[in-house]
C-alpha cells in the first residue's frame, strides 16, 4: 500500500528514491529529535548550566588566588630591603673597616720600627761598653806586663826591697 506518492521515479540527488521513505524517515527523525529534546533537552542545560557555573567559580577561584599572590608578592617585595642601599651600605662598611685596619697596621708597623730601633741602640751601648772594656782590659794588660818588663829589666836589688817595704807600710796603714 502506497500512502502519499506512489511514484517510483527517482526524488533528485539528495532524496532517496522512493518518497514514502523520506517522509517516514524525516517523521521518525522529528519524533525522536523532539523526544531527545524532552526528556534528555533539561538534563543536558542542566550540565551545560552546571559545567559554566564550575567554570565561572574556578576562574572566580583563580582570580582571587591570583590576587592573593599579588598581594603576598608585594608584601613580600616591601618586606625586603633595598638592595642598592644595602649594597652601598656594605661598600662604605667594607672601605671603612679596610681603612682602619690600614691605620692599625702603620701604627703596629712605626711603633715595631721604633721597637727596633730602640733595641737596636741599646744593643750597639752594650757593644760599644764591652768593646772598651774589653780594649781597657787588654790595655792594662799590655801595659802591666810591659811596665813589668821595664821594671824587671831596669830594677837592681835595692829598688826591689825599698818596692816591697813601701807595700808592706801600704798595707799596715789600711789595716
Amino acid at each position: 500500500m502506497h500512502l502519499l506518492f506512489a511514484s517510483e521515479e527517482p526524488n533528485g540527488v539528495h532524496l532517496a528514491s522512493d518518497i514514502n521513505e523520506v517522509i517516514w524517515g524525516s517523521l521518525a527523525f522529528f519524533v525522536v529529535l523532539g523526544l531527545i529534546i524532552w526528556k534528555a533537552g533539561p538534563a543536558i542545560a542542566k550540565a551545560f548550566n552546571g559545567r559554566t557555573e564550575r567554570i565561572a567559580a574556578e576562574l572566580g577561584s583563580a582570580a582571587a588566588q591570583k590576587d592573593e599572590a599579588v598581594a603576598a608578592l608585594t608584601a613580600s617585595t616591601a618586606d625586603l630591603p633595598d638592595t642598592n642601599a644595602e649594597e652601598a651600605r656594605i661598600k662604605a662598611e667594607a672601605i671603612e673597616t679596610a681603612e682602619r685596619v690600614k691605620a692599625d697596621l702603620i701604627a703596629k708597623a712605626h711603633a715595631d720600627a721604633e721597637d727596633i730601633r730602640v733595641r737596636g741602640r741599646a744593643d750597639v751601648d752594650n757593644y760599644r761598653r764591652q768593646a772598651v772594656a774589653d780594649l781597657t782590659a787588654e790595655l792594662s794588660e799590655l801595659t802591666k806586663n810591659s811596665a813589668e818588663a821595664v821594671i824587671i829589666e831596669n830594677l837592681d836589688a835595692g829598688a826591689h826591697a825599698e818596692l816591697i817595704d813601701n807595700y808592706i807600710n801600704q798595707v799596715e796603714h789600711l789595716s
